[in-house]
């Protein structure tokens, strides 16, 4: 498959008062390929958000780049990255702030095509309302008559109306019941097959990426730590950060392990060298002083880690 969504050295910082810098995003570097889901794992507050922002261009990078079909989409004025809207899309994960209450679901639905200047609105949206399993008896609700998973529903709808490429969906599940996550999950399945829209998963919850994702990376502080096949990565971690994720989901058949040892540290203060080294239970004095880059291990993967569990 062919390269759709390319980051290079991405890095998104904010500046603080006191002169202070927020490092959200550090160095990070990956590709989408057309049609696969690729999910974005780690704690809250390491970052996952910000680049899936900084991705689609809600926000440019402090530096490094971003390509989408080839072409330099990072740093683009809002007028030169319109005819890319219509092909990247976000999902977020509040659904009811994603609405505007005061107008239907009909209204909603036929905003971008609206922008856009498309033809046909009342026909697509109607079929928008088919492929997310939704009733056109909606059309003239309003959003606060809907359940989380409705809702949810409609919010994936608004953001295929274009026919996009690609769709970024910030923890679309985790504010859902475990029984709607479920449906919800298996619609994105659905409508990847159905349409062959690539797609990046923002989550913090493994179950769900097993289910959803061709490939994961995982983040840690603002950068990716290992990435890769998910089945792979998932099966034999090669990160401790990526092990410790995966130790600390629930199973009948053994007892929770410790939970990492401290805190996660402060963005605005990320410790030297391996900025995983502070938790890490293999440290040893290398990893204080020199930065692991991303390198090659067996099965296709990448890890940064200088004694990573798998070589």
């Amino acid at each position: 498959m062919s390269i759709l969504l390319e980051a290079r050295s991405v890095e998104k910082h904010y500046r603080l008062g006191g002169g202070r810098v927020l490092q959200a995003v550090a160095g990070v570097s990956l590709q989408v390929r057309r049609g696969e889901a690729l999910a974005l794992v780690g704690e809250s507050g390491c970052g996952k958000s910000t680049l899936g922002r900084t991705l689609i261009g809600l926000g440019a990078p402090t530096s490094g780049e971003v390509l989408f079909d080839g072409a330099r989409i990072s740093g683009l004025s809002d007028r030169s990255l319109r005819p890319y809207r219509a092909r990247m899309q976000m999902v977020f994960q509040d659904s009811s702030a994603s609405f505007n209450p005061r107008r239907t679901v009909g209204e909603a639905l036929a905003e971008p095509l609206k922008i856009h200047r498309r033809t046909g609105i009342v026909e697509r949206v109607h079929e928008l309302l088919d492929q997310v399993g939704m009733s056109r008896s909606v059309l003239k609700r309003y959003p606060h008559e809907f359940s989380g998973g409705q809702r949810q529903r409609l919010n994936i709808a608004r953001a295929l109306a274009l026919g996009p490429e690609l769709l970024v969906a910030d923890e679309p599940v985790s504010a859902l019941d475990v029984s709607v996550q479920a449906q919800i999950v298996n619609l994105f399945g659905d409508l990847r097959s159905q349409l062959g829209v690539a797609c990046v998963f923002i989550s913090h919850d493994l179950a769900v990426v097993r289910q959803m994702a061709d490939r994961i990376a995982v983040m840690y502080l603002g950068g990716i730590v290992e990435q890769g096949d998910g089945l792979a990565v998932l099966g034999a971690p090669a990160h401790p950060y990526t092990k410790a994720l995966l130790d600390a989901v629930p199973r009948p058949d053994r007892p929770l392990p410790p939970p990492l040892a401290g805190d996660v540290p402060s963005p605005v203060n990320p410790p030297s060298g391996c900025r995983f080294h502070t938790r890490c239970p293999i440290a040893q004095a290398r990893c204080a002083q020199e930065r692991p880059e991303l390198r090659g291990i067996t099965g296709g993967r990448e890890v940064a880690c200088h004694y990573p569990l798998v070589s």
